[in-house]
């Protein structure tokens, strides 16, 4: 916080996190006190390659900082268009199956809405077996 005495600081918070203002009259009579919530969106860095063999490496196609958009929506395609994954939040990384079933090794496509009003995102992955 630049000015914690301002009624307009500026704030860079690196997570999440409540501020207090208190407000108290200059002969104590009365006190004001109300909070607000600053939500920190971070970057997301997304892996291009995951490789679900059970070896205990790239297991998981795991998106790093998509949890900190709770909103999110993330759908993964097959070449022909078929969804084979989505999720509303980010509480699972994709392990590479559908319905229980082992997809086969290729090329997925995915969008990334983060319900930020941002665009959506879209990409590839390559899954190896």
């Amino acid at each position: 916080m630049d000015n914690p005495l301002s009624l307009t600081p500026n704030v860079t918070p690196v997570n999440d996190i409540t501020y207090m203002l208190h407000v108290q009259s200059q002969g104590m009579c009365s006190i004001a006190t109300d909070e607000v919530f600053v939500r920190v969106f971070k970057k997301i860095t997304i892996p291009n390659t995951f490789s679900p063999n059970n070896d205990g490496v790239n297991d998981l196609w795991n998106i790093d900082q998509l949890i900190t958009y709770p909103k999110s929506v993330l759908t993964i395609f097959t070449r022909d268009g078929r969804q084979v994954y989505r999720s509303i939040g980010y509480t699972q990384s994709w392990n590479g199956n559908y319905q229980r079933q082992v997809l086969p090794a290729g090329v997925y496509y995915y969008t990334i809405d983060l319900k930020n009003n941002t665009s959506i995102r879209s990409g590839w992955v390559m899954m190896l077996r």
